[in-house]
């Protein structure tokens, strides 16, 4: 049996912080781009929420030592990003 390289780990978790980050980018500018065209607060709120997982994400990426104290605040900012997605959702579907 091989053992397991463990110097890949790092580079693995890095790269997963990039993805989060990509996608909350994208969630930052299309929610930015429609709370602002249709004065949404609840678009625009959630665009900035998204705008601090991107920020978050960017941070644990560049200084891997810090993934673990990042990782409840990209997820409560993620969460309140979700939250107000489902909210003007459920809202404008009435």
């Amino acid at each position: 049996m091989t053992a397991r390289d463990r110097g890949l780990q790092p580079e693995r978790t890095t790269l997963a912080w990039q993805r989060t980050g990509l996608s909350a980018a994208v969630v930052a500018v299309l929610e930015l781009r429609s709370g602002i065209g249709a004065g949404s607060l609840f678009d625009v709120v959630a665009g900035c929420c998204a705008l601090v997982v991107v920020v978050l994400t960017w941070v644990a990426g560049r200084r891997p030592g810090v993934n673990r104290r990042l990782l409840p605040l990209t997820a409560w900012a993620t969460v309140a990003t979700a939250f107000l997605v489902t909210v003007r959702l459920l809202w404008t579907a009435k």
